[in-house]
């Protein structure tokens, strides 16, 4: 099974006047452009099967993206990516037949993700998510921790550079 981490693209600030319940925040208008950009470069990386979501909105919008550029129709929400819920998320995952999935969540939870698969301890590593920031986790069976490997992190200046490079070919 192949793993595609994905941070939420730049959001409204916590705390903004009309946006009081963090879970509604949006994406902005540089968000959503930026994040189409970084989705073309993650693009040539990486195809999905299948696409789960934190419920919250900056998140939800980030995977309405990514399903546009991979013109996919389906998108599956997962509470998991909301709340940090590592073995939840992995039950998540065994409710699908997909080898290739990309999981679009928030920080902190998605660094001490890839902590957990790539060694079992939630804190026994740190990873930069940039916002719009992928990592790809490979697992040779079904994922589990401590059983994953980093393919690579890929921070959204890489992904919008590979997403240009792309066009102009």
């Amino acid at each position: 099974m192949e793993l595609c981490l994905v941070r939420h693209a730049i959001a409204v600030e916590r705390g903004s006047p009309g946006y009081h319940d963090d879970a509604l925040r949006p994406l902005t208008a540089r968000g959503r452009e930026r994040m189409r950009e970084a989705a073309a470069g993650l693009r040539t990386l990486f195809t999905p099967e299948l696409i789960l979501t934190s419920p919250l909105v900056r998140a939800r919008e980030t995977a309405e993206l990514l399903l546009d550029v991979y013109k996919m129709r389906e998108l599956h929400v997962s509470d998991a990516l909301a709340t940090g819920d590592e073995d939840s998320l992995l039950q998540d995952l065994k409710g699908f037949d997909a080898g290739h999935v990309i999981a679009v969540g928030h920080e902190p939870h998605l660094s001490m993700a890839l902590s957990y698969l790539l060694t079992g301890d939630r804190g026994a590593m740190r990873a930069a998510f940039k916002k719009g920031a992928a990592a790809l986790v490979v697992f040779e069976n079904e994922a589990s921790p401590g059983r994953g490997w980093l393919e690579w992190l890929a921070q959204p200046g890489m992904l919008r550079a590979a997403g240009q490079a792309a066009v102009s070919r």
